[in-house]
């Protein structure tokens, strides 16, 4: 079949973007448990975050419970084992004995978007630190008021450096590395801040996930957030609130006099023009904020509205923008569509996970799979249908992150069983002949007069 692609390309049938999302497609669908690339993790405890350097796609960094933080060249392995496994090691660690190391569990780990000079961690120590990659030395740290479950960093900001917090508190808090300070908070949460997720169309927007159910959308130039999920709002705007009305209307219609009709069709026509009134006045306090925002804490019902039945455990944008992805611990999957903050109803089908820490959740670049960890092991499902694409098993205990490196479509999960897993595509055909005949050309170098 990829071969009636390339065809197609040669003759100018298929154009080069498409070619392109089409390859990246095929080999995302083919990833396996890798055979040729092996990573040996230093960690003496669970791997919770993963992230490879968005600038040059080459550096993954992890963050472990065991305190510590490590850095591995994805392109350059250290050795090889049996002439053709590559075996990358760390090339920068920071545990508990080095001077300015963590304490404990280390959460979260993240590349400076922009650089790979400087990496952060989050920890339960209550910090947030800066590290100097090339000294493995603090830049600077900040100290917060419980343990940090989750921080992040807008991939495409332009005009700030801020990492934004979240921890048992109810507040996220935002840090700027350019004055070593903290410029505000968001209110609203009524519990810990467990998952945050920036916003990859605005360096603005900043989404979090809570304890309390609740996903809230904050623009980080206004106070208050302008937005709040319901799981139970499933279609653009509200449903019209005088429907019975209108029903009623039209059942007395029937035993009433001509005079009597036309007042009730007058009377409908006014109440469909105050419905339309209030309809748009709702969608203008719930998604217009630039007209008229609404902080959550004027309405009760606005305040308490939920998108899971418990703490909402991980979130993840699509590289659009357009979709919001979000696990919670009442083992549910949702889709949501960002400009309407409608639930998309997409049923992905029964899963388990965990429900006491923070997932990482990862999405090809189409985005038509979503890579999710369900216990031990990590389901990929269609992103628009819900259903199963594959399973992926090699962990012996429950995974907690998984990272998709779009430039290379590979794979890459973190458990508790302190391992980093590498999934690759399949490796074509025709790679592999190249590599049959490297090794003959090998064994032929040997070779005399006399060999068989």
């Amino acid at each position: 079949m990829w071969w009636e692609e390339v065809r197609r390309r040669e003759r100018g049938e298929l154009p080069a973007r498409r070619f392109q999302a089409l390859a990246r497609s095929r080999r995302a669908a083919s990833l396996a448990l890798s055979n040729r690339k092996e990573i040996a993790t230093p960690h003496l405890g669970a791997v919770n975050s993963l992230q490879v350097d968005l600038t040059e796609g080459r550096y993954l960094l992890s963050g472990a419970s065991d305190g510590s933080a490590a850095v591995f060249d994805l392109k350059d392995a250290t050795e090889y084992e049996a002439g053709f496994i590559a075996k990358h090691r760390s090339i920068l660690l920071v545990d508990r004995q080095h001077e300015h190391g963590h304490k404990f569990t280390v959460s979260k780990a993240i590349w400076y978007p922009v650089d790979t000079g400087l990496f952060v961690t989050a920890s339960f120590d209550n910090y947030v630190k800066v590290w100097d990659t090339n000294s493995t030395q603090v830049v600077m740290d900040f100290k917060m008021p419980g343990k940090v479950y989750s921080a992040a960093m807008s991939p495409i900001a332009t005009t700030h450096m801020l990492i934004a917090t979240g921890s048992a508190d109810v507040q996220v808090r935002l840090c700027d590395i350019a004055s070593g300070a903290f410029t505000h908070t968001l209110s609203g949460h009524h519990d810990g801040i467990m998952s945050l997720e920036w916003s990859t169309s605005s360096e603005w927007i900043l989404i979090s996930g809570g304890f309390d159910g609740a996903i809230r959308f904050w623009d980080i130039r206004r106070a208050g957030c302008f937005l709040v999920l319901d799981q139970l709002r499933s279609q653009l705007g509200r449903r019209p609130p005088v429907l019975d009305t209108t029903m009623d209307n039209d059942q007395k219609k029937l035993g009433r006099s001509s005079s009597s009709k036309s007042y009730s069709v007058q009377q409908r026509t006014a109440n469909r023009k105050k419905q339309s009134k209030a309809l748009h006045k709702s969608l203008t306090m719930v998604r217009g904020h630039t007209q008229q925002k609404m902080h959550p804490g004027m309405s009760s019902s606005q305040n308490h509205k939920t998108a899971h039945y418990g703490a909402v455990t991980g979130l993840r944008t699509t590289t659009d923008g357009m979709h919001l992805l979000s696990s919670g611990s009442d083992s549910r999957l949702r889709l949501w569509d960002i400009d309407s903050g409608c639930n998309t109803l997409v049923n992905f089908e029964a899963m388990r996970l965990q429900t006491s820490k923070p997932l990482q959740l990862a999405v090809t670049d189409d985005p038509s799979l979503v890579f999710i960890p369900c216990m031990s092991s990590i389901k990929a499902y269609n992103t628009w249908s819900g259903t199963t694409f594959q399973t992926f098993r090699g962990h012996y205990d429950h995974v907690n992150c998984c990272y998709y490196n779009s430039q290379d479509q590979e794979l890459y999960t973190g458990s508790n069983d302190r391992q980093i897993l590498v999934w690759s595509p399949s490796t074509p055909a025709l790679t592999e002949m190249e590599d049959d005949d490297k090794r003959q050309e090998g064994f032929a170098a040997d070779e005399d007069n006399w060999s068989d």
